[in-house]
């Protein structure tokens, strides 16, 4: 009997293992076939023979992509896109250019053209759901919102100016479309910034919002020239071209590229977690708020003053000398940090009224003279068409003052000699005064040099505000509170530019005219007003200098042990760093 079953046994046995190895063989060949991710299998392995190839190559390539060893070049990627971004959002800054034709086309008084320009501001800065998207949805998300508005509201003012729109040929309707197209503007900015701020380390942050507004500030020669150059002074063209390029840049690169999720921290999350309890027990001792809502640091096992009042340099450099051990650096960057504040909690802070107050005077002066600049050449004896210059040079320094002062204020930056982001501002100020003065008793001809500084130190505004809102107030809120922030740039826009140069403009036009002024009286009071108005500014910034010394006080401590952060991971041969 045995010898009988032994066969059939082997027999049985043999065809099992050849079952087996058959399995196996097809098991293997389908795993050596598919290059399907893992993620792809789990989530869709039922229909994964109905896939299309280009569906599969599009998956595969969506979680290369998003892979952890391509994380510093997708921040990078998210960098130049954010630029086109803001390249492809700075058409209102052309709108000088294209004003004159505008009030010839449609008939407008220049009240009514000044209406145009402040809503396009006013867009600008109140992309309070724009905002909302971003720090709720995401920077893409924003991103497709906001280039499918900036595509209608250009596609429409293009159909407005052909007269396929009848009922738009108004002031009023044309004020609605600027606004749209500068609320999209405004989100498209939030978008690309926000997520470059959270990307990039906070010692660079002054660098990283300098360069990418200078991509903001530099968009207006490019629109300025094209529509000079290019289009030959044609308005339908030149939109149809602005909605084309927002919507490509803005719809397509910023929804794909744009990536909040590439920060410099996020290798160093498993380390953060060993210390979890001892930093965040340490934070909750060592950190409180004083009656002004300033978080004043304490060490918890020396019970000493707040960093503001010990911050020596004698501190610092016996700090060089010391041996740290990682953790405890980590420590002391926990406990010097500075808390997120949320947009409720900022209306309440006097520092931010009083950043408001001087963007409200500083801005809405350069915007008053960059929205009048066509009627200003026109009143002092020049001709239509000749502004068109004058902006691009305004952009170009506009550009550069954005970099450069982006630049000094993260390299020279010294608060123990008194030194911090608001004096570069309080030099702003200065200059926007100065220049506001000179508006008002140069002729024509000395209009360049003025345009060059007016550039200048309106770009460095634009830089040096957002980077201290982020320092003040925290990254997690910053696209909302960035927004708030600069409704003050809106509001001072309709004030100066509407309000004030509009009404004066219109009070010195002589009969029999009733559109166009012509002499100096047309804009030298305003300029004389603003001129004052920008001491008011300074005396504010002062202000405000002396408010915050303590916020840069412990900014530059934390930078300091961050310095030694690096230096000691570099000395143990770690590749990477901590986002601080």
């Amino acid at each position: 009997m045995q010898e009988e079953s032994s066969p059939l046994v082997t027999s049985s046995s043999s065809t099992s293992n050849q079952h087996a190895a058959a399995d196996h063989e097809e098991s293997s060949s389908y795993n050596n076939n598919t290059s399907t991710p893992t993620l792809i299998e789990e989530d869709y392995g039922v229909y994964k023979k109905q896939r299309h190839p280009i569906i599969v190559k599009f998956l595969q390539f969506k979680q290369f992509y998003q892979s952890e060893k391509l994380r510093k070049v997708r921040r990078w990627i998210a960098f130049v896109i954010g630029a086109a971004m803001m390249i492809a959002a700075g058409t209102q800054y052309a709108f000088s250019s294209i004003s004159p034709s505008l009030k010839k086309r449609f008939d407008l008084t220049q009240t009514e053209v000044n209406t145009i320009g402040t809503a396009a501001n006013l867009g600008t800065n109140f992309s309070f759901l724009f905002s909302l998207v971003n720090d709720f949805l995401g920077a893409r998300s924003c991103s497709f919102v906001s280039g499918a508005f900036l595509f209608g509201s250009y596609f429409l003012m293009a159909l407005t100016v052909s007269g396929a729109i009848p009922g738009a040929e108004n002031y009023i309707a044309l004020s609605a479309f600027m606004f749209i197209m500068g609320n999209s503007s405004g989100g498209a900015y939030t978008a690309a910034m926000t997520t470059s701020v959270k990307n990039f380390p906070e010692r660079n942050r002054g660098l990283v919002v300098g360069v990418l507004a200078s991509f903001f500030g530099i968009s207006s020669a490019i629109y300025s020239g094209s529509y000079q150059y290019i289009f030959q002074l044609q308005l339908q063209p030149y939109m149809i071209f602005c909605a084309v390029l927002g919507g490509i840049v803005v719809l397509i690169l910023g929804t794909v590229f744009l990536d909040g999720k590439s920060s410099a921290d996020k290798n160093d999350a498993g380390k953060k977690v060993s210390t979890a309890n001892t930093i965040n027990s340490s934070q909750q001792e060592a950190t409180t708020t004083s009656e002004e809502g300033k978080p004043i640091v304490v060490d918890p096992s020396t019970g000493e003053l707040p960093a503001e009042q010990t911050l020596e340099s004698t501190t610092m450099m016996e700090e060089d000398t010391q041996t740290y051990e990682e953790d405890e650096l980590r420590e002391k960057l926990q406990q010097l940090e500075i808390p997120n504040v949320n947009s409720l909690k900022m209306l309440i802070s006097l520092d931010f009224w009083l950043a408001f107050l001087v963007i409200f005077i500083v801005v809405g002066s350069g915007i008053t003279v960059i929205n009048n600049l066509g009627s200003l050449v026109l009143a002092y004896g020049g001709y239509n068409g000749q502004q068109n210059m004058m902006v691009i040079v305004f952009s170009i320094c506009n550009c550069l003052g954005r970099l450069l002062f982006g630049i000094l204020s993260d390299k020279l930056l010294s608060p123990k000699r008194g030194i911090t982001r608001i004096t570069f501002l309080s030099i702003c100020i200065v200059m926007m005064t100065v220049i506001q003065f000179l508006f008002a008793v140069m002729p024509l001809e000395g209009f360049y040099p003025l345009i060059i500084f007016l550039g200048i130190c309106y770009g460095g505004t634009y830089a040096l505000t957002p980077t201290f809102n982020s320092e003040r107030f925290g990254a997690k809120y910053f696209g909302m509170n960035s927004t708030i922030q600069s409704m003050a740039a809106s509001l001072g826009s309709y004030a100066f530019s509407t309000g004030l140069a509009g009404y004066l403009y219109q009070v010195n036009i002589e009969k029999p005219r009733t559109l166009t002024c012509h002499g100096r009286p047309c804009y030298e009071a305003t300029f004389y007003i603003l001129s004052l108005l920008g001491c008011v500014a300074l005396i504010i910034s002062l202000i405000l200098h002396k408010r915050t010394l303590w916020l840069y006080k412990t900014l530059y401590k934390r930078r300091h042990y961050a310095t030694l952060l690096d230096r000691l991971i570099s000395n143990n041969g770690k590749s990477t760093t901590k986002n601080i």
